[in-house]
């Protein structure tokens, strides 16, 4: 299988945001070994074409500082880090990087992407 790394396919993730790794420190064991597998699975698939199981979507109305250019406003991003639903993440996608800004219970996400 040849993967396209044009358009809007994930070619790099970040993981070095301190409210991202935080909040990481805090989720339990279980829910970071899930976790990390779902993450690990977004190299290399284009971001219109992942599981519907990981609720991976654009968050409306919810601009945040870009990653990469802190001044500038982009859409914030979210997925679903457990099969449950129960926990979630937060990001921004930008020049084909997710680059991670926060996770932990599907609510404090929402509430603060």
């Amino acid at each position: 299988m040849s993967v396209d790394l044009d358009g809007r396919v994930i070619r790099g993730i970040v993981l070095a945001n301190t409210l991202f790794r935080n909040k990481w420190a805090d989720l339990p064991g279980a829910v970071q070994d899930e976790s990390i597998v779902v993450i690990q699975s977004l190299v290399g698939k284009s971001i219109d074409q992942l599981p519907r199981k990981l609720h991976f979507h654009q968050l409306t109305n919810k601009p945040v500082p870009s990653a990469i250019s802190p001044t500038d406003k982009v859409a914030a991003w979210s997925l679903h880090i457990t099969a449950d639903d129960r926990y979630k993440a937060s990001f921004t996608y930008e020049n084909g990087t997710i680059y991670f800004r926060t996770c932990g219970t599907h609510q404090a996400v929402d509430k603060w992407p």
